[in-house]
């Protein structure tokens, strides 16, 4: 499976609180064993499976990795154990009387998230990152899969200079979460490249992430039997019907010529 599932013994030593933590306060930097009992270093984000999040962080590791939108090479679903974890930080009150919960886990990416540049060269951070081939590549793949959330404390300039998308929890937002009546405001590097990009720079903008998208069909496919199987896992009551209305959903918007269309732009 490409998304293991991780018992609480793979959840070896707290390491904090990272410096970003975003809205979910359960949020922490652990000492993770894989499948094979490699130590990783790795963001832990506990999410109890009364909300599609989990789901989402796992498909959306699935498709970033089959379409070669850059991401944290180890990815997994952690059974955190909840008492330990509440030794070393405080946890709400939902958490109260829970001996185990799932958590999304994905190792840390060397670098930093732009939103985390100093304010004064915050602005120069943002220009480069748009201007990237992997800012188009991240654009294309959040519209296709509809992932609302891409602000930029989720872009990760690594070392080596590129652009890690980390965080999908926001994917399929129409389809899996609109009918929960919770949603996410719309944050998204389009957007930001509209702001921040000159006409002509922005058109490029859009044509490069439309050419992206050529790729976007083939990458569903290989995709196919990995989504399958980390929805019957997570969904096993729903798991036929998630996985038709995910990959119809997903199919749909893959088509040729889908995001230019979505765009105005010709590809």
């Amino acid at each position: 499976m490409s998304v293991p599932i991780l018992g609480a013994d793979s959840w070896r030593e707290y390491r904090g609180k990272p410096a970003s933590a975003g809205l979910n306060e359960t949020t922490h930097l652990a000492k993770v064993a894989d499948t094979v009992g490699k130590l990783r270093d790795c963001f832990v984000k506990l999410l109890p499976d009364n909300s599609p999040a989990l789901l989402c962080e796992a498909l959306g590791w699935i498709l970033a990795r089959k379409s070669g939108v850059s991401c944290p090479e180890f990815g997994a679903i952690l059974l955190v154990p909840v008492d330990r974890l509440r030794k070393s930080q405080a946890l709400p009150a939902s958490l109260d009387g829970v001996a185990l919960c799932p958590a999304w886990c994905s190792e840390v990416v060397a670098g930093k998230a732009v939103r985390q540049v100093h304010k004064m060269a915050f602005f120069l951070a943002r220009r480069n990152c748009l201007r990237s081939r992997d800012a188009r590549k991240i654009a294309a793949f959040d519209k296709w899969s509809d992932l609302r959330d891409r602000n930029f404390g989720n872009v990760i300039q690594s070392g080596q200079g590129g652009y890690v998308a980390i965080d999908h929890e926001s994917l399929l937002h129409d389809l899996l979460w609109a009918p929960t009546g919770r949603g996410f405001e719309e944050r998204s590097l389009l957007v930001e490249a509209e702001r921040s990009l000159g006409a002509a720079d922005f058109q490029r903008f859009q044509v490069d992430m439309a050419s992206a998208a050529n790729g976007h069909a083939q990458a569903l496919q290989d995709a196919q039997a990995d989504l399958q199987e980390i929805i019957g896992k997570l969904i096993p009551a729903h798991a036929a019907a998630a996985t038709q209305a995910i990959v119809q959903t997903l199919d749909q918007r893959a088509q040729s010529g889908w995001l230019a269309n979505s765009l105005g732009v010709i590809a």
